[in-house]
């Protein structure tokens, strides 16, 4: 059986990735948390998108009385199906994710002064424009 990240339900400050994090590597939440916060400064903010990220592409994990395998549970009315990360999309998705945080850090220094107010409100209106799009692809117009 392999083990999945998830978001947790229950621990949560904003959306419940570090507490799913912290679930997965059997870590105290809180020294999650406090060394996500410690990453964010040092990586210039690249911890902060990783971790808006990875509130969007992280399940949240399966209520308490879901069955572990979806062909154990009881039959329902038939919902919408919901996109899932299969165990290896993911671990390509943090491979690459790793692969770009180590190529930012050897270019960094090679990079001229980048203006941060200017990329920040970038990166916000391409984070609006996502949630958008991902809403009206439910239709939760």
């Amino acid at each position: 059986m392999t083990r999945r990240l998830y978001r947790s339900r229950t621990d949560t400050v904003f959306s419940g990735v570090a507490a799913g994090v912290a679930t997965y590597l059997n870590a105290d939440p809180a020294l999650v948390r406090i060394a996500w916060a410690i990453l964010v400064p040092l990586t210039g903010g690249v911890a902060l998108v990783a971790y808006i990220v990875a509130s969007f592409v992280v399940q949240q994990a399966p209520a308490a009385g879901a069955a572990a395998n979806p062909a154990d549970a009881p039959a329902e009315p038939a919902e919408a199906p919901k996109p899932t990360v299969s165990d290896g999309r993911a671990g390509m998705i943090v491979g690459i994710g790793l692969v770009l945080l180590g190529l930012w850090f050897l270019v960094r220094p090679a990079l001229p002064a980048i203006d941060w107010n200017l990329v920040w409100p970038l990166v916000i209106v391409a984070i609006g424009g996502l949630i958008l799009v991902r809403s009206m692809n439910r239709g939760d117009r």
